[in-house]
């Protein structure tokens, strides 16, 4: 998820990642600019260290704050 971040640090520049899934190993290339992001397998899914759930309750927020 945090590869994500990356589009910001670039506005209007079209980024490519190409890596490697951490569960499967399977090869993953990710296309994005601004909030445009395409994927190249539609069964790719993400995972977020994060108690997500938790953040809809508002126990928690993002950044701590």
């Amino acid at each position: 998820m945090e590869v994500l971040a990356v589009r910001w640090l670039y506005p209007g520049t079209e980024i490519r990642v190409d890596t490697r899934c951490l569960d499967c190993g399977e090869p993953i290339s990710i296309r994005m600019r601004d909030e445009e992001l395409e994927v190249d397998q539609k069964s790719t899914v993400g995972h977020m260290n994060y108690p997500f759930a938790k953040a809809l309750t508002g126990e928690v927020t993002w950044g701590g704050a």
